[in-house]
């Protein structure tokens, strides 16, 4: 792979990026913590290393993958000389787009909770020989591979990640402190129940926690306000609907639980900066 020498130089209008580190530019790129801009899939070829992906440190070694979210902070450390990997990475504009926001939210709680995981042997064969070929073909003329594809590209990783996340009850899950806990709590609470409640009290009460206490430990955990939180799965599910379905937009109102077509209509606008009739028409 070419040197990067920072995630800030990969161009903006890249949606999906892959590669095979065989330069050790990975450990140099993530010598200190970073915040990552999009979506990041990195399978450990060889050698191994200490990775930290929000807070937590993980092993990563051959045959493991490591998935990075969007906004999460990544370090690699005590890396052994002969640490390589595998990637792929997308875009957070991509991976946030109404079409695949359905198809992430089945799995997100279980990557959150277990970034980290290893594959068997055949598995991660099949993993790393994807990659290389995304990389081939990624690098043939006249775009062989297009945009929508990356679409595609993206919901095979999560999906087949996902189904192997499912086949993986009953293992030992790694240990948080309280606030992380609260966290992983809380997503696990608002995928639930998005759709009905956006109150802060709910969510509170539900954990036994003080509206308070709950918001302030969400706030100093991820950055973000639990308000935040509980709008981005709003507001993606309705985007999904907007651009997906035929339901108008009063029914798109309701099945959000909103009171009318005019409250929805100020809530999508207030995050989107546009209504959603607007949405809905956007080429």
């Amino acid at each position: 792979m070419k040197r990067i020498n920072s995630l800030e130089s990969i161009p903006e209008n890249i949606d999906m990026l892959t590669g095979i580190d065989l330069i050790g530019n990975i450990k140099q790129l993530f010598k200190n913590p970073v915040q990552m801009p999009g979506c990041l899939f990195l399978l450990c070829i060889r050698g191994n290393c200490t990775i930290t992906i929000h807070l937590n440190k993980y092993k990563l070694e051959r045959n493991t993958i490591a998935i990075v979210f969007p906004h999460q902070f990544v370090q690699v450390t005590e890396e052994s000389e002969d640490c390589r990997f595998a990637f792929i990475g997308f875009s957070q504009k991509l991976i946030q787009s109404p079409p695949l926001f359905s198809r992430m939210i089945e799995y997100t709680p279980s990557i959150f909770e277990e970034p980290v995981i290893e594959l068997r042997t055949d598995v991660a064969d099949i993993f790393y020989e994807y990659f290389k070929l995304l990389m081939k073909a990624i690098r043939l003329p006249n775009a062989f591979v297009k945009d929508e594809q990356a679409h595609l590209i993206f919901s095979q990783l999560i999906m087949g990640l996902g189904n192997i996340y499912k086949q993986r009850d009953g293992n030992e899950r790694p240990r948080y402190n309280r606030n992380q806990e609260i966290v992983k709590q809380l997503i696990r609470i608002v995928i639930q129940n998005y759709k009905l409640e956006r109150n802060i009290s709910f969510y509170a009460e539900k954990m036994h926690l003080s509206p308070q206490h709950l918001s302030t430990t969400i706030k100093k955990t991820t950055g973000k306000t639990l308000t935040d939180i509980i709008s981005t799965f709003v507001i993606r599910d309705a985007q999904a609907k907007l651009r997906s379905t035929e339901l108008t937009i009063q029914e798109i109102a309701y099945s959000l639980n909103f009171p009318d077509i005019s409250f929805f209509g100020k809530y999508f606008k207030r995050y989107t900066g546009m209504s959603p009739k607007q949405y809905r028409n956007m080429e």
